[in-house]
């Protein structure tokens, strides 16, 4: 075992000293009031903590420092620890409890460990446990919960083989724990191997544990196995007819999930959302309304999965109509709408909709926050950039990375790279979507030297690249004309090994290639390629023969273009103004009646506008003949 999981006997005895020396200054405060009585406290104590769930940390602080010399008690510990928030609380009540010597308790001790994890100390939640001389099912069990609970789920499967090794017998409520982090990680063959121990230790009949079971082999795509134990359940309750339903929907097998929906002799209302979200994630979103209109009563959740399902077939009048229907209208069934305009190309609407959620004073969580986010970046406005901004500040929401990583994003596209770098370097833990984020704004943007300094940085911190890092690198070569750079990230791209090259990385180098005017190269280059091309790495090649004149190979590389993409104006554009130019009339004619005969036509440009804080799209066909006249297009714009 590695020494996350063990310990060692050196971090126990600094846990020791640190604990004991807040430990110390905290009984020293006591030593005076000794002589008190100490069950009157206790009680007083224990009856004001009645209410504490609202206290602030600072009479949590104080309220423990009173108390500091009262006889152990394992009720008052767990209370502390119920209200308690932060990491200095958690340390407070642990040196209490090595004071008194109930850090043995393995209940406090469990509870210990649960608040330690979620206020992001693991290591010393693993130092407490090991610390502990003999821990028994019971705390092995606590430890594999919380971390199936919490994560990483590596660590609870660690834990479960720790506990194995110790020759300490798992139980029924300990296999379930395990079994749902081996899930989770789709580890398979860990989880054979505790069905294993499950079947040799008598609880292959245990209700809970073969439901779990279950549940693990759908995770991890063993239909067929998770069938095997679902008919070897004597007893079936609605988790496990659940849980089956929800395997035969989440891979597709939709008749079989309706034959075993119709067959269960009792249903909840998770099982009729499991099989709604089911039929509209493969597109019968009719079947779908069918079952949701069927529903003896619905939740939220049940509103939210069918205005997903109408956004992801594109019917944004149903999904509005469904939310403006909705008995409970709560921030996620506003976010799955919001989404829906975003996704179905709406951002304007996607905005608006927003304003009405704060009009009616709901509070956005950090999901619309980011739905929202990516609708400013869409639009481009200026002032909704500085609006959502506040609102962020506002609300509390920089801590969060993601919202980091798209604000980030937004101001890249809004072309503002100065304040994306500001916020940038305000993260204090950057991930590789903050670094691809900020590479990729500046090689769009033809800062080429900040995003190679940007890579070397994100190298020298540890932080893994992938594909679309390397996507960026290679963009900022082309845009720098940097051929000997790109040819050296393109082979690190290689030597990695890790990074499944697309036929995007594939353009990038193409683009380099090209536009330093090595054209055979990069039609070379293509050729060789291991995967399949796409329209993008020849589309690439095509201008840059058009930069450099290359007609014979334009020829070429058009005649691919036009199989890949025959309904695609821009490659016969390209090649006609090539003839064109070249004084080849008659054949850049041909391939303007090529383009008239096939039917390809260009397709007529769309922007948003922003009038009276509302967003409308200008068609510039019917718009473009109004651009002369600033008062008629105006009186269009606003009554459109």
């Amino acid at each position: 075992m590695g020494r996350g999981v063990v310990g060692d006997k050196w971090s126990m005895r600094i846990l020791w000293l640190c604990a004991l020396g807040s430990a110390v200054g905290l009984w020293m405060v006591g030593v005076e009031r000794q002589a008190q009585n100490r069950e009157r406290m206790l009680a007083e104590s224990l009856k004001a903590m009645d209410g504490a769930d609202n206290q602030s940390g600072e009479e949590v602080c104080y309220l423990h420092q009173k108390n500091s010399n009262l006889p152990s008690s394992v009720n008052l510990y767990g209370r502390l620890l119920k209200i308690s928030s932060s990491s200095d609380q958690l340390n407070q009540i642990h040196a209490q409890m090595l004071v008194h010597g109930l850090h043995h308790d393995h209940f406090l001790t469990s509870k210990l460990i649960t608040h330690l994890v979620k206020t992001g100390e693991p290591e010393r939640a693993l130092l407490v446990f090991n610390w502990v001389g003999c821990a028994d099912e019971f705390l092995w069990t606590s430890m594999i919960r919380i971390y199936s609970s919490l994560g990483p789920f590596k660590e609870a499967i660690l834990f479960y083989a720790r506990m194995r090794y110790e020759s300490l017998l798992p139980n029924n409520f300990c296999f379930p724990f395990a079994l749902k982090s081996c899930g989770n990680l789709k580890a398979l063959y860990e989880g054979q191997q505790i069905h294993t121990e499950i079947v040799k230790l008598g609880f292959a009949s245990n209700i809970f544990v073969q439901t779990s079971l279950l549940d693990m082999y759908v995770k991890c795509s063993r239909m067929g196995t998770a069938e095997q134990v679902f008919d070897s359940m004597e007893v079936k309750n609605v988790v496990s007819w659940t849980a089956i339903v929800a395997g035969y929907c989440k891979y597709g097998f939709l008749e079989q999930a309706k034959r075993l929906f119709d067959e269960m002799p009792v249903r909840n209302i998770v099982t009729w959302n499991v099989m709604i979200d089911g039929l509209s994630r493969f597109g019968d979103v009719e079947t779908a309304r069918s079952y949701f209109d069927r529903m003896p009563q619905r939740n939220t959740v049940s509103w939210t999965i069918m205005i997903n399902g109408y956004s992801r077939a594109g019917d944004v009048e149903k999904a509005r109509l469904l939310l403006d229907l909705t008995i409970w209208k709560e921030v996620v069934a506003w976010t799955a709408m919001i989404s829906c305009y975003v996704q179905n190309g709406l951002p304007g609407k996607a905005v608006d909709l927003f304003r009405e959620m704060l009009a009616v004073d709901l509070k956005p969580d950090a999901v619309t926050v980011l739905v929202v986010v990516s609708a400013v970046t869409e639009l481009g406005s200026l002032d909704l950039v500085a609006w959502i901004e506040n609102l962020i500040i506002e609300g509390k929401f920089e801590s969060d990375i993601r919202i980091s990583n798209a604000v980030i994003n937004m101001y890249v596209r809004c072309g503002s790279i100065e304040k994306a770098l500001n916020v940038f370097e305000k993260i204090p833990k950057k991930d590789v979507i903050s670094y691809n984020s900020m590479i990729t704004g500046c090689a769009t943007h033809g800062n080429t030297n900040q995003a190679l300094s940007l890579f070397t940085k994100m190298t020298q911190e540890n932080v893994k690249p992938n594909g679309i890092t390397f996507i960026g690198i290679l963009t900022a070569c082309a845009h720098g004309g940097l051929v000997e750079e790109g040819r050296c990230y393109f082979r690190m791209m290689l030597d990695l090994g890790y990074i499944d090259l697309k036929s995007e990385h594939y353009s990038c180098m193409v683009d380099i290639l090209s536009r330093a005017g090595y054209l055979d190269e990069a039609y070379r280059l293509i050729l060789e390629m291991n995967i399949r091309t796409d329209a993008s790495v020849w589309g690439a090649l095509l201008g840059a023969c058009r930069i450099h004149g290359n007609l014979g190979l334009a020829e070429v590389v058009a005649q691919r273009l036009f199989e890949m993409e025959p309904n695609n104006p821009g490659n016969f554009a390209i090649l006609a103004n090539m003839y064109s130019e070249k004084g080849m009339w008659e054949a850049a004619a041909s391939v303007r009646g090529a383009m008239k005969d096939n039917k390809v036509f260009k397709t007529p440009g769309s922007s948003w506008a922003e009038a009276d804080m509302h967003f409308r799209t200008l068609d510039y066909l019917r718009f473009g003949v109004m651009a002369g006249n600033p008062r008629c297009f105006l009186k269009l714009l606003i009554t459109s």
